[in-house]
C-alpha cells in the first residue's frame, strides 16, 4: 500500500508542468505596433513589481498605494497599505526574481485595466520554478493618484500552485481530465 502511495505521489508531481507556449500563443495574438503610453500612476504600479526589494519595498508602496485601499490577487485579499506592505516583503523573500512587463493600457472614466506578462522565479519545498503568467489588474486611483483599488485576474493555479509538488500534480491530472 506504501508503495503504491509513493508511486501515485511521484507520478503526480512528474505531471506538473508550465503551459508557457500557450502564454506565447496568447500574447502573439494579441500583440500590437503600437507604443504603449502609460500614465505615471501605472508607471509607478510596474515600477513596484519589477523592483521588488526589501529595502524599498514600504518607500515604493507608499508611493503606489493609498492608506485605505482594497487589493486581490487571487490569493489574499488586504484593506489597508501596512498589511499590503508586509504581504509585499513576505512575497519578496520568497521569490528570487519578479519582473513585470505592462502589454497594454486601457482606461474607462475611472478605471484603469492594465494587460501584463509576469515572470517570477521561486523555489518551493525545494522545487525551483521559473514561471510566466498573464493577467490584468483592474486600478482605481483616488485624486492624489494612488490605488485605492486593485483587483488582478489571472490564473493563479498555473502561476503558482501548479509549481508545488504534488498539489502541481493534482491540478495537472484534473486539468488532463477535463480536455
Amino acid at each position: 500500500m506504501r508503495i503504491m502511495l509513493i508511486v501515485l505521489l511521484v507520478s503526480l508531481t512528474a505531471c506538473s508542468s508550465n503551459k508557457s507556449n500557450t502564454i506565447n500563443q496568447y500574447l502573439e495574438l494579441i500583440a500590437t505596433d503600437q507604443e504603449t503610453e502609460m500614465d505615471t500612476r501605472v508607471v509607478n504600479f510596474a515600477d513596484l513589481y519589477n523592483n521588488l526589494d526589501h529595502n524599498n519595498v514600504a518607500s515604493e508602496a507608499t508611493k503606489t498605494y493609498a492608506e485605505s485601499l482594497y487589493f486581490n490577487d487571487t490569493l489574499v485579499t488586504i484593506e489597508n497599505r501596512k498589511e499590503l506592505i508586509e504581504y509585499l516583503q513576505q512575497t519578496q523573500q520568497q521569490v528570487e526574481s519578479m519582473s513585470l512587463e505592462v502589454i497594454n493600457v486601457f482606461a474607462k472614466d475611472d478605471d484603469v485595466f492594465v494587460q501584463w506578462k509576469m515572470q517570477t522565479l521561486f523555489t518551493i519545498m525545494g522545487k525551483r520554478s521559473n514561471v510566466k503568467s498573464i493577467g490584468i489588474s483592474h486600478l482605481r486611483f483616488d485624486e492624489d493618484g494612488k490605488i485605492i483599488l486593485h483587483q488582478d485576474y489571472w490564473d493563479s493555479t498555473n502561476g503558482f500552485f501548479q509549481h508545488i509538488p504534488v498539489i502541481g500534480g493534482l491540478i495537472s491530472w484534473v486539468k488532463n481530465r477535463l480536455h
